[in-house]
């Protein structure tokens, strides 16, 4: 077992599984999302993720919508034992059906989309995410925001919404006047997005998961890059902090060399 951070009173370890990889959604390119989608059979995927739990992954992430939710509802019943944090969809007017149908599937902690929350910032109603937050927490389950825009984050630690946990993008893929780049994803990322982020998330009180660390491949460009990345990572939050990264195997033991690279990396932020 890798070591852990607690959401709630959940034990999660500090390195979680993300799951855009299994439905194509690579933030790169149209060649990667096809080489994805043509490798996560439901076979596959389930093969990785008992991968993920021998390196000493217990915790993985998704957005409450189907496939992906019964995907990991299916792995789960053929005996894994992966924990899943859900994430509510994007959309205001059915988080509430959403919610409903996410606790069909045992989540172990729900958060708030961070899409959903950028657009409640860039729309003037951050004051909303005190009543979504209040709705996961009927559920009995520790609830979470997520963001892209660090200014989000600072608001509700500002106005004592007191989340469990937050979940932090180092890129701020929301921003508009980004909209309209070269890159074939329509996603600017923005290496200047990352020491703003890890300042905020060094002042959250909550215990925070850094998404992005590698920039959706983009700082994976030899073994000792990404090595550096997940060192940067821990070096840069607070004890207790984690991250998330999808993985996709196919090529590479993903889920073994990031077990590694993050149980080598906190024993140097935290001499552990």
């Amino acid at each position: 077992m890798l070591p852990t951070m607690k959401i709630g009173d959940v034990e999660i370890s500090r390195l979680i599984v993300g799951s855009n990889p299994f439905t194509g959604k690579s933030h790169l390119n149209d060649a990667v999302d096809a080489d994805m989608k043509s490798y996560f059979t439901e076979e596959q995927a389930f093969a990785m993720l008992r991968r993920c739990e021998e390196a000493g992954i217990n915790a993985v992430q998704s957005r409450g919508s189907m496939p992906v939710m019964g995907l990991i509802g299916r792995y789960r019943q053929s005996g894994g034992n992966l924990l899943w944090l859900a994430q509510t969809g994007k959309n205001l007017t059915t988080f509430d059906e959403e919610l409903d149908e996410m606790m069909k599937y045992d989540p172990a902690a729900v958060c708030i989309h961070g899409e959903l929350a950028d657009e409640l910032y860039m729309t003037g109603m951050l004051d909303r995410l005190e009543g979504l937050l209040d709705k996961i927490r009927r559920k009995n389950v520790p609830c979470g925001i997520c963001a892209h825009f660090p200014e989000v984050l600072t608001y509700a630690e500002e106005h004592g919404l007191k989340p469990d946990y937050y979940m932090a993008s180092l890129y701020n893929l929301s921003q508009p006047d980004r909209s309209h780049d070269v890159n074939p994803t329509g996603e600017r990322f923005e290496d200047s997005d990352i020491p703003v982020m890890y300042r905020v998330i060094r002042s959250l009180s909550a215990p925070t998961v850094a998404l992005k660390i590698l920039g959706a491949g983009r700082r994976c460009g030899s073994e000792e890059q990404v090595k550096a990345a997940f060192r940067e990572a821990f070096a840069s939050m607070k004890p207790g902090d984690g991250v998330l990264v999808g993985m996709f195997d196919k090529y590479i033991d993903q889920p073994m060399r990031n077990a590694e690279y993050t149980a080598e990396a906190i024993r140097l932020a935290e001499g552990k």
